[in-house]
This record gives C-alpha cells, structure tokens and sequence, in this order.
C-alpha cells in the first residue's frame, strides 16, 4: 500500500494525486491498529533508508525506531544495547548477523543482514528462505 501511494503521489495525473489522498486515510485508519513495534518496522523499512547520513533526521528518526521497536519507553541504554547484541542469532546458512523483524502481513522473524542470503528464521520456530 506504500509504495503504490507513493507511485500515485507522484504522478502527473490529478487524478492519481487525488486516489493518494484517499489511500492515505485508509493507511492511516490501518496504521492505528498497529502496535509501537510495528510501526517502528514501517519507519525502519521505508524511511529510514531515505534519510541523509549526515542529517539530524537520520539521528532523530533512528532514536525513535529504537525507542517504538523495544516498546517500553524511555531513553536506550548501553546495557540494553549490549542485552540485544547478545541475544542476536547468527544465520545457520551463511554466518551473517541477523537482525528481528517486527511482522506487518505475517509473523515476527528473524532475518539475515546479508541481502543476498535471505535467510528467515520466524520467531515461533520454523525457518524458510526470505524473498528479497
């Protein structure tokens, strides 16, 4: 649904702008039923790649992904930051980091940092190979 906002955003057709206004409040109404992890997932997935390295909006923006991902308010400390490195699975196929992904459409899951591999590993237990 975001990206086809985003395509119909952009387009020259009035018409297209004026069905992205509509989108709009009905991603809105879906986004309210969402929990704060997965709303950290969306601005992780879809905004967070757009920033600037050098920008405060990259720095503010990373801030608040930490804080919607962990969901228990409050400022991030080091000793937390550590606790989530260690309990960060290695992928089995090819060795990689993987990281926790806050499922929108589909469970929460583990998925390997190494686009290439792809590797999922659902939070539930089962494993299959992510699409990239």
């Amino acid at each position: 649904m975001i990206k086809r906002l985003r395509k119909l955003g952009e387009s020259p057709r009035p018409i297209d702008r004026l069905i992205a206004v509509v989108m709009g409040a009905a991603l809105d109404d879906r986004l309210k039923v969402f929990s704060d992890r997965q709303i950290g997932q969306l601005l992780f997935d879809f905004c967070w790649p757009d920033l600037y390295v050098d920008g405060p909006e990259l720095i503010i923006v990373t801030q608040a992904i930490d804080r919607l991902r962990r969901s228990t308010g409050g400022p991030v400390t080091k000793g937390e930051t550590q606790d989530d490195l260690k309990q960060q699975p290695v992928c089995p196929k090819c060795g990689n980091e993987m990281f926790l992904h806050y499922g929108i459409d589909e469970a929460d899951f583990w998925l390997c940092d190494f686009v290439r591999c792809g590797h999922k590993r659902y939070v539930g237990g089962s494993c299959a190979r992510g699409k990239s």
